[in-house]
């Protein structure tokens, strides 16, 4: 059991890391759906992958120098209430809400993907210096981060999913720096929604752990990878994953 939740934890953050969105998109169907873990503590248990995933992605990244410092610092900061909000409303979320809301999130990022899987891909021109762009404004970054806050808390997968499209949609920045400061507002936003977790006990530790230490391992992987993507192939097959999460959480409540 311990082997199998470091793999998935392995794979969820390689994958993850790749496309900037974090690995708890993927954990959170496998906790609700193989785990049958309350909302409350597969958001929770998942935050705990999110968290080493991101953090040691983010190393790479920094060390890379991919990372808009001032846009993920904003962001940062938009997401502290957001974190502790989000983790207090999910313990009122029936399951089936969750799964529904979930799944329709899971459909969104799928779509986006699909559609901007262009956009996504590392540029062949880099920009020599990432700092001297704009970025994203101030006041956007702080609202876009308390919605990353609320979304990585509420379904604990980072919030990425959130991030990456606004900063493809609202920033100057650059296909390569926009996975790299996705990660880097990961980092900052995901603690404090993990630690409201743990304050209300919502985190399964012996699944937690394996999953956190797949995530250590796999982050630096899939940041490395992601310089190299040649095709939007990979991209299509994260869409058509999320998908299919998607509709197998909503399969075992209509069947239910």
């Amino acid at each position: 059991m311990m082997l199998w939740l470091f793999i998935i934890g392995f794979v969820a953050s390689v994958f993850g890391s790749m496309v900037g969105l974090g690995g708890g998109f993927i954990v959170v169907p496998i906790l609700r759906i193989f785990l049958n873990m309350p909302p409350a503590e597969a958001a929770g248990t998942s935050l705990a992958l999110v968290i080493t995933n991101s953090g040691s992605g983010t190393l790479t990244y920094l060390l890379q120098r991919r990372v808009h410092l001032r846009t993920g610092w904003f962001v940062g900061g938009g997401a502290v209430p957001g974190s502790v909000l989000g983790a207090m409303a999910v313990k009122h979320a029936s399951p089936r809400l969750f799964d529904w809301l979930f799944a329709a999130l899971l459909v969104g990022v799928a779509t986006d993907i699909f559609v901007n899987r262009a956009k996504r891909v590392p540029d062949s021109a880099r920009a020599e210096n990432i700092s001297s762009l704009k970025g994203m404004p101030w006041p956007r970054a702080l609202g876009v981060g308390f919605a990353v806050g609320f979304i990585s808390s509420l379904f604990g997968v980072g919030g990425g999913v959130i991030l990456v499209p606004s900063l493809l949609y609202f920033s100057d920045l650059p296909a390569h720096a926009v996975s790299a400061t996705s990660h880097f507002g990961i980092i900052l936003t995901s603690p404090l929604g993990f630690l409201t977790h743990v304050v209300q006990h919502d985190v399964r530790w012996n699944v937690a752990v394996p999953l956190a230490i797949g995530g250590l391992f796999g982050g630096p992987v899939g940041a490395r990878l992601s310089s190299r993507i040649k095709s939007q192939r990979l991209l299509v097959l994260v869409a058509v994953a999320l998908t299919i999460a998607a509709l197998a959480l909503v399969f075992r409540h209509v069947t239910g």
